[in-house]
């Protein structure tokens, strides 16, 4: 199985961004079951094609849009709408607390990535984040 899995990130790649919506900068990793990591990309969408944008803009055609032809999308916040749209579209959205997304990737293939549970993120600017509540993403999904 080949997967193609996004970050949101700063605009030098290395620090995942807290606000996926916004973002413009995306960290594009594929990877395959048998080799791993197989390549990794930085990506800058344009403005109207940020997350927020193509969410609330049906207008805009999301086949078009790297990140959305990624099976899995990490970042350090998105709201709960935000996931449920996304996973409509094939895109399974985790928060995650690991902030390099090198390291991040690595997690995510070695199954030890911790996700916070959307439900009980909580979507202000304040971050107030709880850690030590962290999830284990691979509890949720089968392939």
């Amino acid at each position: 199985m080949k997967a193609k899995i996004a970050v949101t990130t700063n605009k030098n790649g290395d620090k995942i961004a807290e606000h996926a919506g916004h973002g413009v900068y995306f960290k594009i990793y594929e990877v395959d079951e048998q080799e791993g990591l197989t390549g990794s990309k930085l990506i800058k969408v344009e403005k109207e094609h940020t997350l927020h944008n193509l969410l609330h803009n049906p207008n805009t055609n999301p086949q078009e849009h790297e990140v959305l032809q990624c099976q899995i999308l990490l970042t350090g916040g998105i709201g709960m709408g935000a996931i449920q749209r996304l996973a409509q579209m094939g895109v399974r959205a985790y928060i995650i607390e690991e902030n390099n997304p090198d390291k991040a990737i690595e997690q995510l293939i070695n199954g030890t990535l911790k996700a916070v549970d959307p439900t009980t993120y909580q979507h202000t600017h304040h971050h107030h984040h709880e850690h030590g509540d962290g999830h284990d993403c691979n509890g949720h999904h089968h392939h």
